[in-house]
């Protein structure tokens, strides 16, 4: 009897610290559902000289649906250590874009008293803060990111070289604590699998990426400021072994059922040399938006954007919009003028629930004579070419 009475003391022991370790962690899965419907007026196609146009469609989306598992585990002294796995969700069937497992904001970190520490596949710190100084979207029908920042979604090295609304690949991230309402946000992309061998690919050796952005809370009032910075990229896709960069401002002040909310964006990018001579070029944008809830679960969200003319001196056709002057997005031609675009968008918002949102909208863009913008889901139109799109949206986390 004694023999199992200490047999018993002794599992009891073992399995304890497996037990507390147990009770210290935790697990969980989380996500967005998130689909939108729009029927889109996309304009003409070009070139305009053949009088095609592009069709008006109705489309489906679910830009930012996603499906997670994340958790953490509590190592004493406050320090913890954590991991998430983000993935988009197929919400649309298989086949609408090339997925990836852990696609979204997806790391392992450590965090305590110091902050917070991570690596893996992350938003840059300039698209963490972003959503401070907009109401609307990135992305999707309703997005201004092409406006704002050139594009927005994840990439590996220098993928998408002209967009600065990134979740960059093999990085590496520290965030500070809150210091009376003041926080200060890291980033720093290293090499590349791609890039170990050190050859020349189209953006020279070693492209990196790094930023920081800094956010102050006060209440009714958050304040953001962010700066990027990219290394050996090649946004006009040519060996130019460049320095770019990109800076952003913004804040947000709610008063009452009133929220309301201000952007400035600018990215310098360097072209590298065109007949014996150095060329750059650099895009500007600014928004603004306001949301009242009018009562209960109603809300009414707004938003306008500006992407002004684009400046700088490279052209590398000659005077005039040509093909090779599109780069990403946008129309970059030596200064001639008339490269901005407007969008603004009016929704309706319904709130079921704290974690339910149901949409009905409209969105209009407006290109200058020589500008090519298109609306998130749409095809790029002729030069100075309209678009608008009538839309609703079902979101729900979980």
């Amino acid at each position: 009897m004694n023999k199992k009475v200490m047999a018993l003391a002794v599992a009891g022991a073992l399995a304890a610290p497996g037990a507390a370790l147990a009770q210290a962690s935790s697990v969980q899965i989380f996500g967005t559902a998130y689909v939108e419907y729009g029927y889109f007026k996309q304009g003409h196609a070009t070139p305009l000289a053949t009088g095609s146009d592009l069709v008006n469609v109705d489309i489906m989306q679910d830009p930012g649906a996603e499906l997670g598992v994340k958790g953490e585990e509590a190592l004493g002294g406050g320090y913890s250590v954590w991991f998430q796995c983000a993935s988009s969700m197929e919400l649309l069937g298989a086949g609408n874009a090339a997925r990836t497992f852990c696609g979204r904001n997806s790391a392992i970190g450590l965090k305590g008293a110091f902050g917070n520490v991570y690596g893996g596949n992350w938003d840059m710190p300039m698209k963490k803060t972003g959503g401070i100084g907009r109401l609307v979207s990135d992305t999707g029908l309703w997005g201004v990111g092409p406006l704002l920042f050139g594009g927005s979604a994840s990439t590996i090295a220098n993928g998408l070289p002209t967009q600065w609304s990134n979740r960059q690949n093999n990085s590496i991230f520290y965030d500070t604590p809150v210091w009376n309402g003041f926080q200060l946000l890291t980033g720093y992309s290293t090499i590349a699998p791609a890039n170990v061998t050190g050859t020349t690919n189209l953006s020279g050796n070693k492209p990196r990426m790094w930023g920081l952005a800094a956010t102050y809370t006060n209440g009714p009032l958050v304040v953001m400021g962010g700066y990027e910075n990219h290394d050996n990229y090649s946004p006009t896709g040519a060996l130019t072994n460049a320095n770019d960069y990109g800076w952003q401002v913004g804040a947000r002040y709610s008063f009452g059922p009133i929220v309301a909310a201000a952007i400035y964006t600018k990215q310098v990018y360097d072209t590298g040399v065109i007949a014996g001579v150095s060329t750059g070029a650099d895009a500007k944008a600014w928004g603004l938006g306001a949301e009242w809830t009018i009562q209960g679960p109603h809300v009414l969200r707004g938003g306008y954007h500006r992407a002004a003319n684009t400046g700088g001196n490279f052209n590398p056709g000659g005077a005039g919009v040509v093909a090779g002057a599109l780069m990403g997005n946008r129309i970059y031609n030596g200064g001639i003028g008339a490269t901005g675009a407007s969008i603004w968008q009016i929704q309706y918002v319904f709130n079921a629930s704290k974690r339910t949102e149901l949409t009905l909208g409209y969105a209009s863009l407006s290109n200058d004579q020589n500008a090519r913008y298109a609306l998130g889901g749409a095809a790029v139109p002729a030069a100075g070419e309209n678009q608008n799109a009538f839309g609703m949206s079902w979101k729900h986390l979980f």
